[in-house]
C-alpha cells in the first residue's frame, strides 16, 4: 500500500491559511465504502482540491474527485464502467456562512472533536453521492438495448371503441 501525500486527518485550519493545494491519485483501498458500493473500483481514485480562506473569511475546500468503477446493470444484469465524478465547494465556517446568506452556496462540513477534518471520509463521500441509487446503464446504450422488451412496459393498443370521445364521434356521425 503506498503512502499517502497527507493524512486521512487533517488540520483544515492550518491549511486554509497556508493554501495548501493537492493533484494526487489515492489507491481506492482508502474508500472502502466505495468499494463495497459497486462491483470493482477500476484504478485509482484522482483528486484534485485546494484550502483556503476565501473572501468572506471563510475556510473552504474545493476541488473535484473521479474514478472509474463497475457497477451491475439493474435491467439487464451485466456489467458495465462508468465514471463517477464530483465537483465540491464545501467550508467549516457554518455560522459565519448562515450570517453572511451564503449558506445554501456551500457545502457545511463538520471537524472531529479535536479540531481535524476526516479528508478521505470527506472525498469518499463526495464520490459516494454521485452513485444512483439504481445502476444501469445509459438508456441508449445497444449492450442493455436487447432487453428492453424484458424491462419496459411496452405500448398499449388503443381500441376505438374503449375510447369515449370515439364513441361521441360516431354518435354525431349518426345524427
Amino acid at each position: 500500500m503506498s503512502e499517502l501525500a497527507f493524512s486521512p486527518d487533517v488540520n483544515f485550519d492550518k491549511l486554509a491559511s497556508q493554501e495548501a493545494a493537492y493533484n494526487t491519485k489515492i489507491e481506492s483501498s482508502y474508500f472502502p465504502r466505495l468499494t463495497e458500493s459497486c462491483t470493482r473500483v477500476n484504478g485509482p481514485v484522482e483528486a484534485q482540491f485546494k484550502f483556503y480562506i476565501d473572501m468572506q473569511g471563510l475556510r473552504t475546500i474545493e476541488g473535484s474527485v473521479k474514478v472509474e468503477a463497475t457497477f451491475i446493470c439493474q435491467r439487464c444484469q451485466k456489467e458495465f464502467t462508468r465514471v463517477v465524478e464530483s465537483d465540491f465547494l464545501s467550508t467549516c465556517d457554518e455560522q459565519k456562512a448562515k450570517s453572511l446568506k451564503i449558506d445554501e452556496k456551500l457545502d457545511i462540513v463538520e471537524l472531529n472533536e479535536d479540531g481535524t477534518f476526516n479528508l478521505l471520509g470527506f472525498l469518499e463521500d463526495c464520490l459516494l453521492l454521485e452513485i444512483p441509487y439504481i445502476t444501469s446503464h445509459d438508456v441508449d446504450d445497444p449492450e442493455c438495448s436487447e432487453h428492453t422488451n424484458e424491462w419496459s412496459c411496452g405500448e398499449i393498443e388503443q381500441d376505438e371503441s374503449d375510447n369515449p370521445f370515439a364513441v361521441l364521434a360516431k354518435l354525431k356521425e349518426k345524427k
